[in-house]
């Protein structure tokens, strides 16, 4: 981790040449960063980046008679999500003796680290979009991070307690009438893992669940015989809630901890009903194998042109249409993801760029730095497998 200093340089002190490379490091290696090519891009002007999020109320049933007076009812107000910016740097150096010696494949030593550094820098954006489960502001010297694709589609807040009235108690819960919730963790017996109920809001601390969204919209007296209840109270700490489409593979009675084809289903059917459409799978070899082996569904596509059987991509023909498998290097063996790539962008604050450090010595240095962050308007538009073990 770089030194925290208390007092920084000023862009006006900046002595040397600055290039932008935002595009060349985007456009290296595109098999190591799948993610940083797929998803589209965005403008960002201050290190908290944030936007407007909104959705429709669940269809119902709306029926009136001719002669009425008008009615309104309240509108759902825009949610507002937000994403930290996070620094990349990466330095090399040179010496001048071997930047001038005669090289067996190398003309250029400088180029040859500008190049490579390059690519190690993809690689860490890369690995941020993957892997960074949190949004952390900079603090102490402690620095910033960008919440990446686990922070958007793994969200979940603990229940403080469930009464026997069916009353959730959820600091902060962030819902509207009909979203639909995943319950996980320890589960009472009324309540099923991997199963989607829907949400009418009490108090912004306060909801109950129940089977279908028009249920939630009903009349006081006719919602509250549709109320899902508990078997005996819940304390605290025993469960989740989440309103992404996450499902635990491991908590399924058949084939628990496999990935399997009416696992994929399910997860699929959670964004179809929520209005997604899902364009690509991203998983490991692992798990990629497993999804080829599958004998439900699977086109394995090459070009024509080629005369040797190549598996380029795996297309799974599923009740929600045709998705796109990939392997990722970086992704682990536990989790599976779903994407609808149009609702995931990438913003540069401080576009990728080299800084030429002034000279101190016999050695020349070089640093690529930047600055980025990920937004998702819409992460109920993709979704997560985890809990895979076998």
């Amino acid at each position: 981790m770089a030194e925290f200093k208390s007092v920084a340089t000023r862009s006006g002190e900046v002595v040397g040449k600055v290039e932008d490379v935002t595009d060349f490091i985007t456009s290296l290696d595109p098999d190591e960063t799948f993610l940083t090519n797929k998803f589209g891009r965005t403008t960002v002007t201050n290190t908290k980046h944030e936007w407007l999020n909104d959705n429709l109320r669940p269809a119902r049933d709306n029926a009136q008679v001719e002669v009425r007076d008008f009615g309104a009812e309240k509108a759902r107000p825009r949610t507002r999500s937000a994403n930290y910016v996070q620094n990349f740097e990466n330095g090399y150096s040179v010496s001048d003796t071997t930047q001038a010696i005669k090289k067996y494949g190398v003309r250029d030593e400088l180029s040859y680290q500008f190049v490579k550094c390059g690519k190690e820098t993809a690689r860490d954006l890369e690995y941020a979009i993957v892997n960074n489960a949190e949004a952390k502001p900079e603090s102490s010297g402690i620095p910033a991070r960008f919440g990446g694709v686990a922070y958007f589609l793994s969200q979940t807040k603990p229940v403080t307690s469930v009464s026997t009235a069916g009353v959730f108690t959820v600091t902060g819960h962030e819902l509207f009438d009909g979203d639909p919730v995943i319950l996980s963790g320890t589960l009472d017996k009324n309540f099923k893992a991997n199963t989607p109920y829907y949400a009418h809001v009490l108090t912004g601390d306060t909801f109950e669940l129940h089977a279908t969204p028009q249920q939630t919209m009903m009349d006081e007296t006719a919602r509250a015989k549709t109320v899902i209840k508990p078997s005996t109270s819940v304390g605290a700490s025993t469960m989740c809630v989440t309103n992404q489409n996450v499902i635990d593979a491991g908590a399924y009675t058949a084939d628990a901890g496999k990935l399997t084809f009416d696992k994929i289903n399910d997860l699929l059917q959670c964004v179809w009903k929520r209005g997604g459409s899902v364009d690509s799978i991203v998983c490991s070899g692992k798990n990629k194998r497993a999804i080829s082996g599958m004998t439900q569904g699977v086109t394995k596509t090459r070009p024509m042109a080629d005369k040797e059987l190549v598996e380029v991509v795996d297309v799974l023909e599923t009740d929600f249409g045709r998705v796109d498998v990939n392997a990722h290097r970086m992704y682990t063996d536990d989790v599976v993801d779903f994407f609808e790539y149009q609702y995931w962008k990438l913003g540069y604050l401080i576009p990728f760029h080299t800084e030429n450090p002034p000279r101190t010595g016999s050695y020349r240095q070089k640093v690529i730095t930047g600055a980025a962050t990920l937004e998702c308007t819409a992460p109920i538009a993709s979704g997560r497998i985890k809990g895979i073990t076998g």
